[in-house]
């Protein structure tokens, strides 16, 4: 991968679901920017297109584009689980789709900020229950 990685961006990653199947998916990166390069492990919310209606408290809808979305390069209604916080390796980015806008990023960390009980560490790959 080429482009540097930066906080904020959707990122195609392999996660484990809460069941522990793994499969390629979009992720965004909350990683801070300047702890990427020396990061061990980055810190990633999953996506899902897979929304209930109604959409749960914990979802952050984010913009999308039957033809890819110009920022963030999703292609269908797609939201951020903000309880489904993980690890990815950095060598497991497989390819950067596009960027989160500021005010849904803002809203994606102040979902996680306000989890009653701080995310565990998990291991690179693995996804809190």
């Amino acid at each position: 991968m080429a482009a540097p990685l930066a906080f904020g961006q959707i990122v195609w990653a392999e996660v484990a679901d809460a069941n522990g199947v793994r499969k390629c998916r979009p992720v965004v990166l909350v990683t801070p920017t300047n702890q990427i390069a020396t990061a061990t492990a980055l810190d990633v919310v999953a996506i899902t297109s897979r929304l209930p209606d109604p959409l749960p408290a914990d979802h952050v809808l984010l913009p999308w584009h039957a033809q890819g979305h110009p920022r963030t390069g999703l292609n269908r209604r797609s939201a951020a689980v903000c309880t489904w916080v993980t690890t990815v390796l950095p060598g497991d980015v497989q390819n950067v789709a596009g960027i989160v806008p500021g005010p849904v990023l803002l809203a994606i960390m102040s979902l996680i900020a306000a989890s009653p009980l701080p995310a565990p560490p998990t291991a690179p790959g693995t996804s809190l229950p």
